[in-house]
Order: C-alpha cells, then sequence, then structure tokens
C-alpha cells in the first residue's frame, strides 16, 4: 500500500475523510499516471483501465481493502501510512467557537462596556481580521488583550509614547510606526477622539495621539486661547497677558504649559469652546475685552487638559460649552470627568431654546451618551433630533464673553 503508484489515491482519501468524516462519499482523482491508473484498476478490480479523471467511491475502495490480504479497512490503512486522520471539521468548529469567545471577552471588558465607541472599534477589528493578522505568532487572544490594556489607559494627561509603551508592554517600542500592535490602538484612538478616518500622514497620527493624551513630542499637543491674563512676572504669564490686551487669540505648546501653575484672578471664570469660529468670532467682536477663552478644537490635547487643570487647581472656574451632538457630549462628558467644571449654556434649556429658534436643523448621528452634568440632556437630544452647532448660538456665546470683567 505504500507503493508510489498509491500515493496520490490515498492522498485523496485522507483528505477527503478528513474534511467529510463518516458523510465522505467519494473523490475524483486527476491527471493519473499511467502506473496511478494501473494500480487504481487492480486495487479496486476494475477490468479496464480508468481515465486521467476518475471518480472513487469511499465505500467501494473500503470493501476492496478488506478483501486484500492485509484484511484491513480505509482508515486502518490511511493511519498505517500517514498517522491518525483529523477530524478538520471538529477542528474548524472548536477554532470558531475560541475565535466568538475572544470577542465575547473583549465585548465584556470594562473599558469597552464604559466606552460604547468601543464595540465600534471591535467591529472593525473583527470585519477586517486585524488581531490574527497583527498577532502573527502569538495567540490572537493574547494579541487583543494587550491592545485593551493599552486602550484602558486611554485617555491619557500627556505620557510619552515609548513610556506608555514600556509600562503596558515592557517594550519602549511596541507601539512605534510599522509594529503589530499600533495599528490596533490607533483605531481605538479614531473612535475615542471621533476621527472619522485614520490617519495615514505622521502629522495627523501624532495629532489623534495627542488628542488621547498620548504624545510623540512635547511640541505637538497644542491648545487654542484668547483673554487669558495670567498673574505673575513670567516670561509666559507676560507674553499671554499682552496677546489677550492686544485682542488676539494664541496657540500653546504642552511644553510651554508643563509645569507652569499658571493662575488667574480668584475665582475667575475660564470658559470653554469646542470650535475655534467662537474665539476669530470673540477676537473681531470683542478683542481685548473678551473673557479667558479656551479651545479644545474637538477632543481635548493633553495641552488643553493640563491648562485648564492648572486654572482649575488656581481656583478659576471653569464654564464648559459645545456642541449639541453627541461628539459635543462626549467632549463635555470627559471635560466633566477630567476637570472640575460647569456647564456655559449647555444644558437641556439651553438646548431647546438654540434648538426652537432654527430655520434650518441638521438631524444628529452617531451613538447617543448621556451628558454626565445633565441626565435630561440626552432625552431632548432624541426628542427633537437636531444638533445645535457653537456657530448658531455664536450670539449669545459672544454676549457671555463680553460681558465679564478682566483684569487690568
Amino acid at each position: 500500500m505504500g507503493d508510489p503508484a498509491y500515493r496520490r489515491l490515498f492522498a485523496a482519501a485522507r483528505r477527503r475523510l478528513e474534511e467529510a468524516g463518516e458523510r465522505a462519499r467519494s473523490f475524483t482523482l486527476r491527471d493519473l499516471g499511467d502506473d496511478e491508473r494501473r494500480a487504481v484498476a487492480d486495487l479496486l478490480g476494475w477490468p479496464s483501465l480508468p481515465g486521467p479523471s476518475t471518480r472513487v467511491v469511499v465505500d467501494e475502495l473500503d470493501r476492496a481493502l478488506r478483501e486484500t490480504r492485509i484484511e484491513a479497512d480505509l482508515v486502518e490503512v490511511l493511519e498505517a501510512l500517514g498517522g491518525p486522520l483529523v477530524d478538520r471539521r471538529a477542528r474548524r468548529e472548536s477554532l470558531r467557537a475560541q475565535r466568538e469567545a475572544i470577542w465575547t471577552r473583549a465585548a465584556s471588558h470594562p473599558t469597552v462596556a464604559a466606552r460604547p465607541e468601543l464595540m465600534l472599534w471591535l467591529e472593525e477589528l473583527r470585519a477586517q481580521g486585524l488581531v490574527v493578522r497583527g498577532a502573527q505568532q502569538a495567540e490572537p487572544s493574547a494579541f487583543l488583550d494587550l491592545a485593551l490594556q493599552v486602550v484602558a489607559r486611554l485617555p491619557e494627561r500627556g505620557i510619552l509614547l515609548p513610556v506608555l509603551a514600556a509600562d503596558v508592554t515592557g517594550d519602549a517600542h511596541a507601539l512605534d510606526q510599522g509594529q503589530p500592535l499600533t495599528p490596533l490602538v490607533l483605531r481605538a484612538a479614531r473612535h475615542l477622539a471621533g476621527w472619522s478616518v485614520l490617519p495615514s500622514a505622521a502629522a495627523a497620527r501624532r495629532r489623534l495621539w495627542a488628542e488621547v493624551g498620548v504624545l510623540c513630542d512635547p511640541l505637538s499637543a497644542q491648545v487654542l486661547v484668547l483673554g487669558l491674563r495670567p498673574l505673575g512676572d513670567s516670561p509666559l504669564a507676560r507674553h499671554l497677558c499682552t496677546w489677550a490686551d492686544a485682542g488676539e487669540p494664541r496657540r500653546l505648546t504642552l511644553r510651554e504649559i508643563t509645569g507652569r501653575a499658571l493662575r488667574l484672578d480668584h475665582e475667575a471664570e475660564v470658559f470653554v469652546c469646542e470650535n475655534p469660529g467662537v474665539v476669530a468670532t470673540a477676537a473681531e467682536r470683542l478683542g481685548g475685552a473678551c473673557a479667558p477663552l479656551v479651545c479644545v478644537e474637538g477632543v481635548p490635547s493633553t495641552a488643553a487638559l493640563d491648562l485648564l487643570h492648572q486654572l482649575a487647581a488656581a481656583g478659576a472656574r471653569v464654564r464648559v460649552h459645545a456642541d449639541f451632538d453627541w461628539s459635543g457630549l462626549r467632549i463635555g462628558n470627559l471635560l466633566a470627568q477630567q476637570v472640575e467644571s460647569t456647564p456655559w449654556q449647555f444644558d437641556t434649556r439651553a438646548y431647546r431654546d438654540a434648538s426652537a429658534a432654527l430655520s434650518e436643523s441638521v438631524p444628529l448621528k452617531g451613538e447617543p451618551v448621556e451628558a454626565r452634568w445633565d441626565p435630561s440632556l440626552r432625552a431632548a437630544l432624541e426628542a427633537v433630533g437636531s444638533a445645535v452647532f457653537e456657530e448658531q448660538v455664536i450670539d449669545q456665546l459672544i454676549a457671555d464673553l463680553g460681558s465679564k470683567p478682566r483684569r487690568a
């Protein structure tokens, strides 16, 4: 039975039985040589040679083997020649069950349960096969668990990328561009930051990292301010006061802010907006008379959070406004979680008044989310179904910014 002329016959029989098990009925041999055709005909007792392609019935082959001198069935012959048969169907089912268990466990991870947008991240990873492909020689479940450990740390508060990588994985380069773990974590950052697409350019990737509090360098995270007049005689305080008096916006980098302990007059109000358009309009209409204004430009950068932490710690009262949509509520939630703050025309009453005054409306998009500072705001948005952007209530915001006294 080990003759080379039988090799392809028994290889095809093994494949068929491993694939279908007891349901195997027949298999086809193709491009048989003369010796192989004679061997098949002799073994099966056929009166003539088959053609180059022929169909072999499993039961007929099993019966023919039992009637030979070896008196062994097909399974015994195959296992004697090539080892135990593998139940490939059962193996596939087992692998499928293991993969399902991986995703079920990931979906119940506390970080995913607390951040609904991360369910979209898991669905993306699964649909694109990124975990199995990225795991390479590692166990996929362990690889995904490692990604979840990193994502559980987001958003951070100004940690350097190599430090985060070393803290979680033990390898300072594990989150470098080109490493298998990086695409998984960046995709999670995209969902957490509300970005519509994954950035491909290096500068955009650095900005995305910065928006979840991870720094590739201390200059990549910035925050836009207007009317900020810190106390003291430090170079940064003097510089900000000069720009505030001139009524001009200023961008601050994390490097400039870190460790400065900036402070305003005791219990001064600091207003926070989401969109740079509010800052531009305030500069145009109010100039040097604008109250302290910090613009987070979407998901707050590490620089924005660090600045607000410093001001709040020194006694400033932080007032927050953002777009009345699901992304805006997520920004408000993040700020409410990270900084002691109160809403600034950013509650159910303000939304109802603003939406009622709109001549045209834009439907809400995205996954609904609760507002930490106002439990009834989500229901109000769902009932009306329209977004209200800061630019649509700009007059009310500017009126507030122009009515607040400033330090001389």
